[in-house]
C-alpha cells in the first residue's frame, strides 16, 4: 500500500498548473561543463604537495585555537582566619525569597565556599 502512495509540495503540484508544469521542465536549463573546472592541467603542475598544504592547514587551525582558547587568570586568595561556619567541601543551605514582580516563591539555596549553587 505504500508503494502506490503519492506525496506532493504544494497545490501546484497537486493540480498539475500549466505555470507549474512549465517550471518543472525548464528547472536545469543550463549545461554546465564540469570537466572545464575539474580537469585543470595547472593543477598538476603546482609546487605545493597535499602534504604541505595539510601541514600549512593543521599549523593554522591550532594556532587560530589556542590563541582564541586563552584561559582567564584566576587567583587563588587561601583564607587567612577561615570562618567558624565554613568547612570546604560541605555545603550550607539558607532559605530565601524569590520576587518576579508578580508573585513570591521561597527558595533553598545551597552553598559552598560561601559561593551559591
Amino acid at each position: 500500500m505504500a508503494d502506490n502512495m503519492k506525496y506532493w509540495k504544494g497545490i501546484e503540484e497537486l493540480e498539475q498548473t500549466p505555470e507549474f508544469v512549465e517550471s518543472t521542465q525548464k528547472e536545469f536549463t543550463e549545461y554546465v561543463p564540469v570537466d572545464e573546472f575539474l580537469g585543470d592541467a595547472a593543477e598538476d603542475d603546482s609546487s605545493t604537495s597535499r602534504r604541505d598544504f595539510l601541514k600549512v592547514l593543521g599549523f593554522s587551525v591550532t594556532a587560530a585555537t589556542l590563541a582564541a582558547c586563552e584561559a582567564p587568570v584566576t587567583k587563588s586568595i587561601p583564607f587567612l582566619n577561615k570562618p567558624e561556619d565554613l568547612t570546604p567541601g560541605v555545603a550550607n543551605y539558607y532559605m530565601s525569597t524569590y520576587f518576579d514582580g508578580y508573585d513570591l516563591a521561597s527558595v533553598r539555596i545551597k552553598t559552598r565556599e560561601g559561593r551559591p549553587i
